[in-house]
Formats: structure tokens, sequence, C-alpha cells
């Protein structure tokens, strides 16, 4: 028995076509339903508790619409990002492609890096990039990313620029290979003024580095980190969730994070999307979904941090993403300050505004700290509201998540709201999903065919 709680539209992940679809439940499953004339139906698991999946809807906010527009309303939605009228939230978060070379050639790449030419723009091209940037809502947060962005000698110029041009907050996504290999490299890069790194950390185990990434990168990861200590650099490590390779490492991960508090300010878990390069075409049974991932972290954690800390951001699709605050005690306990039950709903009227502040605040380390790991001492009684406030100022960790949509589950409702945007070298905003997903085939509307025009 099925019950349909809600209509929409989405792509059929053969042609690409637009097409109506449905959001059902069965059991207590939430799943996207869509038929295409051509190549048939096609129904995927989009979420795991349909109560949950509910509750959600409470956390809805009002949407005031973007501040930047590029590009007219013509073809409806996916077809005319740039942004176009009819994107209903501002940008929260700017990606910057600067190259699509890696150092690595991971079996599963949101950007499926290298694509058969090499996208690397100028600096004149990234000058305007940031141009561009600068002329909608504040403050502004880039993002570096790639490809692997330290295979560029002049990334130290490019995060210079930027800071000079006026952006408020700049991080790096990287793999941190070089970072672990040359201190020298990453003292430059926060001479240059960079905020924080976006560290890909997908586990605790050689061996999961060798199955994504065909390398055990282990060592490197926690030398990256340890070099960020020394040169007061905030960290937020990023795992790649693949349910039969490091589900079962998301604890792990987290009691690694709290160890190197303040240097890490947050651990953001991705579970896998399937589009760029991924292993296989996927199957219910091998989505994370965001209700999977919160209950791993909840049993791996022995309930330190429970399902129910985590509340949707609020600025994309409530579906989108989740996210916990919580503090390190004195006892090596986090002390979650989110709770799902507990809150009322958004009451923010610009959360855009307000996520941009969190993100240039919370994950930048500031004032720098160099040296081991440490827990700040806190002066106040111990158990008391003034400690916890104390410890508030430096010794916290963000434990987030946000579940990127692929040409199986792309609900365009959702699509509309979100605020993570690739800036284009054609100076356009095209929100991450739109730009990312590919077809079976490999067919992208947008990736490639602009990257590509800007090939050298």
């Amino acid at each position: 028995m099925s019950e349909v709680i809600g209509k929409t539209w989405s792509l059929c992940p053969v042609c690409l076509h637009k097409l109506p679809a449905e959001r059902i439940v069965e059991g207590d499953n939430v799943y996207l339903s869509k038929e295409c004339e051509k190549h048939g139906k096609f129904k995927t698991l989009i979420w795991r508790g349909a109560d949950h999946y509910k509750k959600l809807l409470k956390f809805e906010p009002g949407r005031k619409g973007a501040k930047v527009r590029q590009t007219a309303s013509k073809g409806g939605c996916p077809w005319d990002c740039g942004l176009c009228p009819g994107h209903k939230q501002d940008t929260c978060l700017a990606v910057m492609e600067i190259t699509n070379r890696c150092n690595l050639n991971c079996r599963a790449c949101f950007a499926s890096s290298g694509g058969g030419y090499i996208y690397e723009p100028g600096i004149k091209t990234i000058k305007e990039m940031y141009g561009m940037l600068l002329k909608g809502s504040k403050p502004v947060c880039v993002q570096i990313s790639g490809g692997e962005p330290t295979v560029r000698e002049d990334l130290p110029e490019i995060v210079s620029l930027g800071k000079r041009m006026g952006i408020d907050y700049i991080e790096l996504n990287t793999n941190g290979i070089r970072l672990a290999e040359d201190p020298e490299y990453l003292r430059l890069l926060k001479q240059a003024g960079l905020d924080a790194l976006y560290l890909s950390f997908d586990g605790l185990s050689p061996s999961v580095y060798r199955k994504i990434s065909g390398a055990n990168l282990l060592s490197s990861k926690k030398r990256a980190v340890e070099n960020c200590a020394e040169a007061g650099i905030g960290v937020v490590l990023v795992p790649k969730i693949i349910k039969d390779i490091n589900l079962d490492q998301v604890g792990r991960i987290i009691a690694f994070a709290k160890k190197w508090i303040p240097t890490v300010k947050g651990v953001h878990f991705q579970p896998l999307s399937y589009f760029g390069r991924y292993p296989d075409e996927p199957r219910d049974d091998d989505r994370v979904t965001i209700p999977d991932l919160l209950h791993a972290i909840e049993v791996q954690t022995d309930g330190e941090v429970k399902a129910d800390n985590f509340i949707p951001t609020s600025c994309p699709d409530v579906h989108c993403d989740a996210r916990c605050l919580s503090i390190l005690l004195e006892d090596g306990k986090l002390l979650s300050l989110t709770s799902l039950s507990q809150s009322p709903g958004p009451s923010c009227t610009d959360i855009p505004k307000t996520i941009r502040e969190s993100v240039a605040s919370l994950w930048k380390l500031n004032p720098p700290q160099r040296g081991a790991p440490r827990t700040a001492p806190c002066k106040c009684k111990a158990g008391s509201w003034m400690e916890v406030v104390e410890r508030a100022t430096e010794n916290y960790l963000t434990i987030s998540t946000m579940a990127f949509q692929d040409v199986w589950n792309i609900d365009l409702e959702r699509l509309e709201k979100c605020c993570i945007h690739e800036v284009t070298p054609d100076l356009r905003l095209i929100p991450f999903c739109a730009f990312n997903v590919t077809s079976i085939s490999g067919e992208s509307p947008y990736r490639h065919q602009v990257l590509s025009k800007y090939a050298k």
C-alpha cells in the first residue's frame, strides 16, 4: 500500500528528460517515483523513517530568493541555471573549482576529476569569479575546490587575491597529501589568508583508503591535521560514506575529531551520491540516507551523540542536511546543544546569512593555536553554566551531513532551494547538484559543457 505525500519533478536517469515525480511512502520508507516514456519506471529510496521525514517539514522556512540573478527563465528548472528568477534561495557557500587535475584517481569522485581535458582558469578569470561573488550577499564564503587545488603552484596567490578583494572566508577542499608532505606550502597558504581546510577523511583504517582511493593515505591524513595544528589553520574532516566500506567508522572518526579539538572544528559526512565517478549503479540497499547515518552515529558513539541532536539548517531543503553543535567537556564527552524534539523550527528571517556567518566563524581557527592538540583550561566552577559558556568559545565540534542529489533521486523542488552554488568561469551560479548530476552514461547538463569550453 502506497501513500503519495508530495508531487514534484525529476529527471530520467537515462536521457535526463524532465519528468513528473511523486514522493511516496511504502512501509516506513519514502521513495521518489517517476516514469519516462522511453526508458520506463524508476523508484528510488530517499529516506528511511516516514514519520521523521514528515516531522522535518516544520523546519521549512519562508524564502526570499537569491540576491544575484544572471539568467532568464526559459526552459524551466533545471535548464536555466545561472541563478534564474525561479531559484528560491541565496548563496551560503560558493564552490570555485580551479583545476580538474588530481594527484589521486579515486573510485568515487563527485567532480569526476580528469575527464579528458585540463580545466585550469587563469588569475584573470578567477578575479572575475571573485568579483561576481562580491556582488552578492555578505559575508561571502568561498570553497576553493577541484580536482585537487594543491596541484597548482599559484594557489597561495589565488587565496591572497580573494582576501585582498574582500572575500570574507576561504576554505580549501583538499585530499591533504601535499599539505602533509610540505608544511612550508601550508604556511604560505595560511600567510595568504586561508581560513580553513575542508579535508577529505574517509576513515581510521588503511583498508578504507585502499578501497576508495587505491592507496593507504591514513598517515598522510593524520599528518595533514598535525601540520594544520602547527600552522594555526582550522580543519573540517569530510568523510565520504559508502555503506560497505566505512559506514562502520563514523564513531571512530568523531572520536579522532574530539582528540584534535580545537584544530578540528567539525566533521561533515557526505553519503555517496551517484554522480561523477562512482563504483556501481545504485541499489536501494546501497543507499546511506541521512537517518541511516544519524543512527550509525548514535550507536557508534554509545549515545554520546544522538540522532535527535541533529536538526536541518533550513537553508537548503529540510531533507538535504542535518547538523549538531556540541561542546567538549572536561571529561572528554560531547555535550550537544541541539535537539530535534525540542526545537520549535526556524525563527531566523535570513537563514542563508546566518549559515554564512556560522561557517565563517565556527570553521575558522581564531585565534590561531600552535602545537599539539589541546583542551583549553576552564577557570569556572565545574558543571556550572558559565563553564559551558567559556568552553563553547573554543572547545566545540560541529557534526553535520549533506545528502547530495543524483539523477535517480533528484527532486527539482529541493534543487530550487539549493544554497551551495558552483561559480563558473562564465560567471554563473549553478546549484551544486545540478552542476554535478550525470546520467547513467555520464552525460552532464552543466559540468563538462561549461568547463570544457575553458580547457587548456
